[in-house]
């Protein structure tokens, strides 16, 4: 279903998508070892890398980072080890031969034991180790292998050089590919350091899939074809209204789909009850931002104000907050667009959801 609230699982539920699937299928067919999905949130990336990986014909692992962090407080080897090979381990489970070769081959490890679904460490796991023998496993079925993870910047936060062992990964198992997704895109970017001299993985090659927001008229027929799918007359001009207030962001287009589809809500009942979900969902996420630093706040505040120039911005920052010297409140502005808050054309500045936009309009910052 279209107006479904979790993420796709199916093609048929996924709107507008083919030509992303069809590179990330190129991407494994071409043996490549790092692909990213990029994009800022609510556009469906989630969605998109689960149909991928269900349609690639591939084993592969796939795992909520930003989860693990929030359950954990970091992500312990240990904890991604067992994550990798229940995930794994489940997506070959109708597959007995193959899933027995598998255990056989993981079971070489000494401390680690695989039965079924269920895995054992009596020492600490080496997750280098683990993959060198998922590597070999691939290499001797002739199948890749894909290691997924869902919202990887937060692999920066455990404390772990987890980019360096994806650089071993990728420099020394050819079977294996890594597929990454970001909706803090330059924070992925930072993680991964492709561009960094300093960074393990400077240089390395990465097939770069960025999902943009629907254009106008994708958004009407994605409206039209929900209510559609559901058997539901809406009127013309409040499928416009909506892709208006709404833009091409699949996830708030969703969601009013399946306020005035399955809830049976009015036009203007549905948007009330979409901003009002908007601003918990926004205000939450915001929260630890603003808490580091209320400038972070006041930035976004006078976007949405229609301040878009680096020194419109400031002026209204000193003005709310006081002073701030040139350095550092250009760090604060381009770590907003690192977390994809902001985005930058030219010289203007701008929030690119106009839901979130809408929401810091009404931000109440305490005051100085």
């Amino acid at each position: 279903m279209l107006f479904d609230l979790q993420p796709k699982t199916k093609r048929e539920d996924l709107y507008d998508r083919e030509k992303e699937l069809k590179e990330f299928q190129n991407a494994i067919n071409l043996g490549e070892r790092l692909v990213l999905l990029l994009g800022i949130r609510r556009l469906g990336k989630s969605s998109l890398l689960n149909v991928a990986l269900a349609e690639s014909g591939m084993p592969y692992a796939k795992i909520d980072v930003r989860s693990l962090y929030f359950t954990h407080g970091s992500i312990p080897q240990e904890i991604l080890a067992r994550k990798i090979l229940g995930s794994l381990l489940s997506t070959v489970s109708t597959k007995k031969s193959l899933r027995l070769r598998l255990e056989k081959m993981l079971n070489s490890i000494r401390g680690l034991k695989v039965s079924g679904l269920h895995v054992e460490f009596e020492r600490k796991p080496d997750l280098a180790e683990i993959l060198e023998k998922i590597d070999s496993w691939a290499e001797k079925e002739d199948i890749r292998a894909i290691m997924a993870f869902d919202e990887a910047q937060y692999l920066r936060l455990s404390g772990i050089q987890y980019d360096g062992l994806i650089a071993y990964a990728v420099d020394n198992l050819p079977n294996v590919t890594f597929v990454l997704t970001g909706s803090e895109m330059g924070m992925l970017h930072d993680f991964l350091g492709l561009d960094n001299p300093k960074k393990p993985l400077f240089g390395r090659y990465a097939r770069e899939i960025i999902l943009e927001r629907f254009n106008r008229k994708q958004s009407m027929d994605f409206l039209r074809s929900g209510f559609e799918e559901l058997g539901t007359e809406v009127d013309d001009g409040d499928i416009e209204r909506a892709v208006e207030r709404l833009d091409g962001i699949v996830g708030w287009l969703t969601t009013y789909g399946y306020l005035r589809g399955m809830r049976k809500l009015s036009e203007k009942e549905a948007l009330e009850e979409l901003f009002q979900r908007a601003r918990a969902l926004v205000s939450e996420e915001l929260s630890t931002l603003i808490a580091y630093s209320r400038r972070y706040g006041l930035i976004l505040k006078a976007v949405a104000m229609g301040n878009g120039t680096w020194s419109t911005i400031k002026e209204y920052v000193e003005f709310r907050g006081g002073p701030i010297n040139d350095a550092k409140f250009s760090n604060l502005l381009k770590n907003l667009v690192k977390y994809g808050y902001l985005e930058k054309k030219g010289n203007e500045y701008s929030i690119p959801d106009p839901v979130v936009g809408k929401v810091v309009e009404g931000l109440q910052l305490t005051p100085r």
